[in-house]
């Protein structure tokens, strides 16, 4: 990577931050990392202003699908659909086709 572009991309990551105060800074910069490194293997130029759009409607889908916490300030469970180890009362069996 040539040092020109480090710079755009830090500074891409520092508008994105603020942009998104509730994501955790680590995750904005593999979001941005991730959308320049698809631009390059797809042989897309990646411009800092495609970037930006393309890693805001990531972020911003972050933001949204996050589940509010409850009243009383704990955080919530696990996402509705997910399919993390639940257990299932005892005599319960697996619909068909699943």
């Amino acid at each position: 990577m040539s040092p020109s572009v480090v710079p755009t991309r830090d500074d891409l990551v520092a508008r994105l931050r603020v942009r998104f105060a509730d994501v955790p800074a680590e995750n904005v910069r593999r979001c941005v990392d991730d959308l320049w490194c698809c631009c390059a293997h797809l042989g897309v130029r990646p411009e800092e202003r495609t970037i930006e759009r393309l890693a805001a409607s990531r972020l911003t889908g972050v933001v949204r699908g996050g589940r509010p916490p409850y009243p009383d300030g704990r955080p919530a469970s696990r996402p509705p659909g997910s399919r993390a180890a639940a257990k299932r009362p005892a005599g319960a069996t697996t619909p068909i086709g699943m």
